[in-house]
């Protein structure tokens, strides 16, 4: 696994091995952006600069100071680093920080070339429809943070499965997907998938803000019906859901079922695990 910041330029997860594709794909609007703020840059002398000097790991502050000797590149705290990261494909090195651990994280730049932009398109539109569709043209380009066009390649060489909403607006899948009962993390990426929240949290929910609050949630037939969270008590551990609409009772044996795998992968070391609520 790879430590970066893709979509959107926040931090992600990605496989290793697919982590030049989503780099390649996401930077596509952000190049367009640099090459109209930066057109007295020469491109490729610049990328071979930075790229060579990224080589041994830097800091942020080690980019900012960098960066800024290049004509045009203000002095705010982000820009600089926005600059770099735009430009090449940047990992964090492990051990990075997190909330509890302030230490900085060290940037590289990763030495892999690049795939061609419509392969990784695809495979990145893969990727995404085999978690979380059926989603529209739209959903996809705003969950990866690209214009529609950069996908557009790619939806010509994937072969998908369509259907239409209730709007009118056609939906696209992989042939043959299950929609499995899923509890989700909170924040996790389904709920913050789509342009259109409601194709994930229905309209009679969502007043409770669970993807403000963070919530934990139970997807069933891909839509948000229930919230988890989990109890402990010694070495005895409960997953307690709450539903928030009907839940069909074939759907019930299900949610136990990936309670209790989900509350022995959060409490590995618990010796009990009950499931209520359902």
């Amino acid at each position: 696994m790879i430590k970066t910041t893709i979509m959107r330029l926040t931090l992600h997860l990605a496989a290793a091995a697919e982590y030049p594709a989503y780099a390649q794909l996401t930077r596509q609007a952000r190049m367009r952006a640099w090459r109209k703020t930066y057109p007295h840059l020469d491109e490729s002398t610049v990328a071979a600069e930075l790229g060579a000097w990224l080589a041994e790991p830097r800091s942020n502050d080690e980019i900012r100071e960098r960066v800024r000797r290049y004509e045009g590149v203000t002095d705010d705290v982000w820009t600089a680093v926005i600059f770099a990261r735009t430009l090449l494909a940047l990992v964090q090195l492990p051990p990075a920080g997190f909330w509890r651990d302030r230490r900085r994280p060290s940037f590289i730049v990763d030495p892999r070339p690049l795939p061609d932009p419509i392969e990784a398109s695809k495979l990145v539109l893969w990727r995404y429809l085999a978690a979380f569709g059926p989603a529209s043209r739209r959903d996809v380009a705003a969950w990866a943070g690209v214009a529609q066009r950069d996908f557009a390649e790619g939806w010509s060489r994937l072969t998908t499965v369509s259907f239409r909403d209730e709007h009118g607006t056609e939906l696209f899948d992989l042939p043959g997907q299950p929609l499995p009962v899923r509890l989700l993390a909170r924040w996790d990426q389904p709920l913050l998938a789509y342009a259109d929240r409601e194709r994930i949290v229905p309209l009679e929910i969502q007043p409770l803000k669970l993807t403000l609050s963070g919530d934990a949630t139970v997807t069933v037939d891909g839509r948000v019906a229930a919230s988890w969270r989990l109890q402990r008590a010694g070495r005895a551990v409960k997953l307690v859901v709450t539903p928030h609409v009907e839940i069909r009772r074939s759907a019930r044996d299900e949610i136990r079922s990936e309670a209790k795998r989900t509350a022995r992968f959060c409490e590995p070391d618990a010796r009990s695990f009950d499931v209520a609520g359902v």
